[in-house]
């Protein structure tokens, strides 16, 4: 099948009062076997933590994790001696390489809620190292925008896979294009906000799309929105 809706009622749910978490992938206390991620792209949680709280210590390794925030600030310290706080309209990149202990934390002053994405590597035994980037710059530009490559290209924060999530905002009846899908990749296509078509497939809040054919898919925008693109490598 070359598109695969799955609607946002359709995820996993995580309710720990400190916490709400919706999963689009197999994580933590929910396991679906037709859930277990997408190519090289292994999970999308969407997060609410409440201000104040947040995760203790805790490892990672051979991991590319990118967090997308989206309201609020979220506080980050790792063993490799970095400490940044990422607000809304950043991004956080951490490849936990061959171990690292991170924690996060939303601030004092709201709730932060943000996407956390993680991509397998397709390279091992690397060093762990650590970026954040502002995007805010881009709230006014049209077009897909790169945040996270491969290749660093247009500025993006380089990964080490050759996996690409761009970013695009729509106002109502605006059209885009989506691009030309890479040999041997799949897009994964997420409604940030808002209500768009993909063709004649309507899309509401925080429904995904996946496609692994390269036609000409155009995206229309019923609502003022903002769209993730993932393309990713579509076996590990």
């Amino acid at each position: 099948m070359s598109k695969l809706i799955h609607l946002s009622n359709e995820r996993g749910v995580s309710e720990l009062g400190w916490l709400h978490s919706r999963f689009s992938f197999s994580f933590a206390e929910y396991h679906n076997h037709d859930r277990m991620g997408f190519g090289a792209l292994r999970v999308i949680n969407d997060d609410i933590i409440k201000a104040g709280t947040g995760f203790g210590m805790h490892p990672h390794r051979d991991m590319e994790i990118i967090t997308i925030v989206t309201k609020g600030a979220l506080e980050h310290k790792d063993s490799e001696g970095n400490h940044g706080i990422i607000h809304a309209g950043e991004i956080q990149y951490m490849s936990a390489g061959t171990g690292v202990y991170h924690s996060e934390h939303a601030t004092q002053e709201s709730d932060t809620e943000l996407f956390q994405i993680w991509i397998y590597p397709n390279r091992f035994g690397y060093k762990p190292c650590y970026e954040q980037r502002d995007f805010r710059f881009l709230v006014d530009k049209k077009g897909w925008h790169t945040l996270v490559s491969g290749d660093g290209i247009d500025h993006s924060i380089r990964i080490r896979q050759d996996a690409t999530i761009r970013i695009a905002r729509l106002r109502e009846g605006e059209a885009l294009t989506l691009p030309s899908l890479c040999p041997g990749c799949g897009f994964l296509l997420l409604v940030m906000s808002g209500k768009l078509s993909l063709n004649e497939i309507i899309l509401n809040l925080r429904d995904e799309i996946q496609i692994t054919d390269n036609s000409e898919d155009v995206v229309n925008a019923i609502e003022d929105s903002e769209i993730l693109l993932f393309e990713v490598p579509k076996y590990q």
